[in-house]
C-alpha cells in the first residue's frame, strides 16, 4: 500500500487523530517533558566536565599526568552513562540494556587501555553525553514555547479586562497589500484587484478571551504531542548509543 493511500485511509486518520488527543493524558508525555527539563542542566554540566577533562587529558598526556585525568573523565562518562540508562528506561520507556565493557574482562594495564580504547560502548557513552547538551537547548526551548505561549493564551479570560493590559494582535500600523492579476486581450487589459488590510485585533470581551483560550488549548494539544515526539526521538537515541553492546576490535 502507497503512503498516500494509508494517509488518506479514513480508519488509519482516525486512529492518528485519537492517539493525538490522547496524548495530554498519557503519563509518558508528562514523563518526556520531565526528561527534556533534566536535559538542560545536564547537558551543560556533562559538556564542560567532558570538554576540560579531555583537553587537559590530552594536552597534559605527554608528561603522563594527563593520563589519570583521562581515565577519571572516561570513567565519569562512563558512570552518567549508567544513570541516563535508567532515566532513559524509567521516563521514555526506553529498552537501554547495560553493555559489557570490555575493560573489566581485560588484564593488565595495556591491555585495560587497548580494550577501552577500543570499545565502542564508551565512545558510545561518550557521543552521547557530548550531545546532551543539543538536547537539553532544544528540549528547553520547546518548554518555554509551549509554556508561555500555550499558558498566555489559555489564561486570557483571566486577564484581559485588566487595566493596563493589552490582549490581542497589536500591529504598530495597519497593513495594506494589493493583489492584482491583469491579462491582455486584444487591445485590452482585462484584470483582477484585490485589497487586503490587515488591523490590529484587541480582545475586550468574554466571547474574545474565550476564543483565545481554545486557541490555547490548540497550542498546548500541539506543543505536547511535539513533546511525546521529541521523547520518542530521546528514547531511540539512547537505544542507539548507550544500549548497544556491539563487540570492541580487541575481540578481532
Amino acid at each position: 500500500m502507497a503512503l498516500s493511500d494509508a494517509l488518506s485511509n479514513p480508519p488509519a486518520s482516525r486512529r492518528v487523530a485519537a492517539a493525538a488527543l490522547r496524548t495530554p493524558f498519557r503519563v509518558r508525555t508528562y514523563a518526556a517533558a520531565v526528561y527534556l527539563a533534566l536535559s538542560f542542566p545536564l547537558g551543560i554540566a556533562y559538556f564542560v566536565c567532558t570538554v576540560v577533562g579531555l583537553s587537559l587529558g590530552l594536552s597534559l598526556s605527554v608528561l603522563l599526568v594527563g593520563v589519570p585525568i583521562l581515565a577519571a573523565t572516561l570513567g565519569g562518562v562512563v558512570l552518567v552513562s549508567v544513570g541516563e540508562r535508567v532515566l532513559a528506561r524509567r521516563l521514555l520507556g526506553a529498552d537501554v540494556d547495560a553493555p559489557s565493557w570490555k575493560v573489566t574482562e581485560a588484564s593488565g594495564v595495556a591491555d585495560r587501555i587497548l580494550a577501552v580504547v577500543t570499545d565502542l560502548a564508551v565512545w558510545g557513552a561518550l557521543v552521547f553525553v557530548l550531545s546532551k547538551l543539543v538536547v537539553g537547548v532544544a528540549g528547553f526551548t520547546l518548554l518555554t514555547v509551549v509554556l508561555s505561549v500555550g499558558g498566555s493564551l489559555l489564561a486570557t479570560p483571566l486577564y484581559y479586562d485588566t487595566p493596563g493590559a493589552t490582549v490581542g494582535l497589536i500591529l504598530p500600523e495597519p497593513i495594506r497589500r494589493e493583489l492584482s492579476l491583469v491579462v491582455p486581450w486584444e487591445q485590452f487589459e482585462v484584470g483582477v484587484s484585490f485589497i487586503v488590510r490587515l488591523t490590529s485585533w484587541e480582545v475586550s470581551t468574554l466571547p474574545g478571551a474565550l476564543l483565545m483560550s481554545l486557541l490555547g488549548v490548540g497550542v498546548f494539544l500541539l506543543g505536547l504531542n511535539v513533546l511525546s515526539a521529541a521523547g520518542w526521538l530521546c528514547a531511540r537515541w539512547a537505544e542507539l548509543t548507550l544500549g548497544t553492546d556491539i563487540p570492541s576490535v580487541a575481540d578481532d
